[in-house]
């Protein structure tokens, strides 16, 4: 089923079709949340806000643009409001593995996930969302514009100039970060 075709159903009053729109974009919406608030709880709780939204202002949604761009606007917008309420410090993030078989290999998963995200931290707020926006979420860059709120050439700019300034960091600072 299309996402238009289930947004349709909800809005002529098929509430039941809403469960598509979660099943289909929890997952996504969670990894973006934790990425930005850093602590898994409290992004369970903006995700859970941010389908509770949804739900109650898909009326709003017109097709004037994509419903991944709308969406994305809400979760940044639910984070950015978050992270101003409680002034959010960087932390890392606690990835749990469940494969307790090879602690080497989780070792070096957690060192590896440390170091990418103290390389992340070297970019600025909007550079850090084109990078999630576009390869954790997928979106396109119209709608990562329409996201962010920024021309499609800044987006292109934006993700040229952290892409590179990653890998400059990454090349002088060995380790891991040499690999990316």
């Amino acid at each position: 089923m299309e996402i238009d075709e289930v947004i349709a159903r909800v809005k002529n009053g098929e509430d039941h079709c809403f469960a598509y729109i979660i099943k289909h974009y929890e997952q996504k919406l969670f990894t973006t949340v934790i990425r930005i608030v850093r602590n898994r709880t409290v992004a369970e709780d903006i995700v859970q806000d941010i389908f509770i939204k949804v739900y109650y202002n898909l009326h709003k949604y017109e097709k004037k643009g994509s419903f991944n761009a709308w969406l994305y606007r809400i979760v940044v917008n639910k984070c950015f409001d978050y992270l101003r309420k409680y002034k959010q410090q960087a932390r890392s993030i606690d990835i749990d593995i469940a494969d307790g078989r090879y602690p080497e290999k989780i070792l070096l998963l957690r060192e590896k996930n440390e170091q990418l995200e103290q390389l992340l931290q070297q970019l600025d707020e909007t550079e850090y969302f084109v990078l999630l926006l576009k390869f954790v979420n997928g979106l396109r860059y119209d709608e990562i514009s329409e996201v962010l709120q920024i021309s499609m050439n800044e987006v292109r700019n934006k993700l040229h100039r952290s892409k590179r300034k990653l890998r400059s960091i990454g090349t002088t600072k060995g380790g891991y970060f040499y690999e990316m």
